[in-house]
């Protein structure tokens, strides 16, 4: 199971949880809120846009959905000659809708490199799957009462909710002391659950180097929830208060702005938009070079909790002050900072 990415910005955009809508209980129909895509230069995505069974306003029920996402990759298929590497379903906007991401197979997309499978049998104490399980479900529940805010200015995202957050100190207590052995899980286990849970209780160790390491080395794990796990981690140690800089090479986070799954993108942004907070102008210049166009693509996506990421990396990438970039972002004025990328980019594709 993933760690959900609740994302609080700097001006309280709240970015919502990746939810499945087919994991909700009472199995009701969720209204469509939004439909956005990804991966698609050099694709004529007016074609796909036009043909797809599901539109914005359509009501979708989780029981019958993979049916409609099989015909959304026959629509995908004959539009472009590939299969979408992903259709993510979201839940959910501020009004309880669902938020729709088709990964297409363009220019902009190409494969993530991952780590080679571990083969080992170490493995984390039962206590600690529970934890792991007992935060999963405690998460859910708070996103689905709307109370999605958290807390990560100690390094360890904390929930304003009151459950979830009893879960999460309880974790915090567990983990503090236990950095070697969650490192040594995520670095060596087979299981992929092991690996997740590890990679999330990791993020709740004491703060240390071999901490930050180990989860760099698992952002580039071959199972997509152990890589959502630690990006996240290392973004909310990112954003902690009053402690020393988390500094990575950026390559392995650039490289998943270009996945072809919805998860990679949005927790890649979600660290890359803490990295680049101090605006370290050679940062900058490489994701100027090398991620322009997945950058854009992100900043277009309609809702604002997702796309506003995006914006403020490329705001901060064409040199706009933080005051007046909070101000376009907080009042939805996308057309300015995204209209300066586009021309660099079609610049730099002559």
């Amino acid at each position: 199971m993933l760690r959900l990415p609740l994302v609080v910005l700097s001006i309280s955009i709240l970015a919502q949880s990746a939810l499945c809508f087919q994991a909700n209980e009472d199995r009701k129909p969720i209204q469509i809120g939004s439909i956005d895509y990804f991966g698609y230069a050099g694709l004529n995505l007016k074609q796909v846009a036009d043909h797809l069974p599901i539109h914005v306003g359509d009501s979708v029920n989780p029981d019958s959905f993979d049916r409609q996402k099989e015909a959304i990759q026959r629509v995908v298929k004959e539009f472009t000659g590939k299969p979408a590497t992903d259709i993510a379903t979201v839940c959910c906007d501020s009004s309880r809708r669902l938020l729709i991401y088709i990964g297409l197979n363009g220019e902009s997309s190409h494969l993530v490199p991952h780590n080679r499978l571990p083969h080992g049998q170490d493995h984390l104490e039962d206590a600690a799957l529970k934890l792991y399980e007992r935060d999963m479900a405690a998460v859910q529940d708070a996103v689905r009462r709307g109370a999605s805010s958290e807390d990560e200015s100690k390094g360890y995202a904390l929930s304003a909710d009151p459950a979830a957050r009893q879960v999460e100190l309880g974790i915090r207590t567990y983990a503090a002391s236990r950095g070697e052995e969650l490192e040594r899980v995520l670095r060596n286990s087979s299981d992929p659950q092991q690996r997740q849970a590890s990679a999330c209780l990791l993020g709740y160790a004491d703060r240390s180097a071999a901490q930050i390491q180990g989860l760099v080395q698992a952002a580039s794990d071959a199972d997509d929830d152990v890589r959502n796990n630690a990006v996240r981690a290392l973004a909310v140690l990112a954003s902690a208060k009053n402690a020393d800089s988390v500094n990575v090479d950026p390559t392995p986070f650039i490289d998943l702005l270009f996945s072809g799954q919805w998860t990679d993108r949005n927790k890649g942004s979600f660290l890359l938009f803490r990295l680049t907070q101090k605006r370290d102008p050679i940062f900058l210049k490489k994701l100027h070079e090398q991620a322009l166009g997945p950058l854009i693509e992100g900043a277009r996506w309609n809702n604002s909790g997702h796309s506003s990421v995006f914006l403020f990396i490329l705001g901060r990438i064409e040199g706009i002050p933080t005051t007046e970039l909070s101000r376009l972002i907080e009042k939805g004025d996308k057309a300015e900072i995204i209209s300066t990328a586009e021309e660099t980019l079609r610049k730099s594709s002559h």
